[in-house]
């Protein structure tokens, strides 16, 4: 659950930056006729991910026309207030800027941390409300197909720029994280 719970707060964070990212390179004095224009590919859309998602845990946990009807207003009004908890946060640390001082990362990390705070107690809240709608099995299943979804899209995002997307592969320079390599022991060293 928290490594749900905490892949759902960094895709969030990290679809949010990437949906700001034309405005602040000053895409955002498009003429009418380029917002009516198709989208490229690679584009993001809120409307389309929605869609796909939707579409996506409603499959995967088998639900029922109206189980969908009545759990997705309830799922998008959780969806729409971690994203505005998000967005706030990205707008305060954009505020302190890249160089901080002490003072100010020290509050910086807090406030990540509170975020991440607030952002579990509001899925629990909205797990009581998910409780009332659907049984927990296909809770369940909506939360796993949940991180299934995210982490395809992050791989599909990653494949559209051009990276490899590699699970677990270590960076140049970064230690190795597990158990040490044996060492072969001398035979015939050893008292009997």
């Amino acid at each position: 659950m928290k490594k749900s719970i905490l892949f759902t707060v960094c895709l969030m964070l990290f679809l949010g930056a990437n949906a700001q990212t034309p405005q602040r390179q000053g895409w955002g004095q498009r003429n009418q006729q380029q917002q009516n224009a198709p989208k490229r590919s690679g584009e993001f859309s809120a409307a389309e991910y929605w869609t796909h998602q939707t579409e996506f845990l409603t499959k995967a946990a088998d639900l029922s026309e109206e189980e969908a009807k009545a759990f997705f207003p309830v799922y998008g009004e959780l969806q729409h207030q971690k994203r505005e908890l998000n967005r706030n946060l990205r707008q305060q640390l954009r505020q302190a800027g890249p160089e901080m001082n002490e003072e100010q990362s020290t509050k910086a990390i807090d406030a990540m941390a509170d975020n991440k705070i607030k952002i579990a107690e509001l899925e629990k809240e909205y797990l009581a409300k998910f409780k009332k709608i659907l049984p927990a099995s296909k809770i369940r299943k909506v939360l796993d197909a949940e991180e299934q979804f995210n982490s395809q899209m992050l791989k599909d995002i990653q494949q559209s720029r051009g990276h490899q997307f590699q699970q677990n592969q270590q960076r140049p320079m970064q230690p190795q994280l597990g158990p040490a390599p044996s060492q072969p022991t001398k035979q015939g060293t050893e008292k009997k």
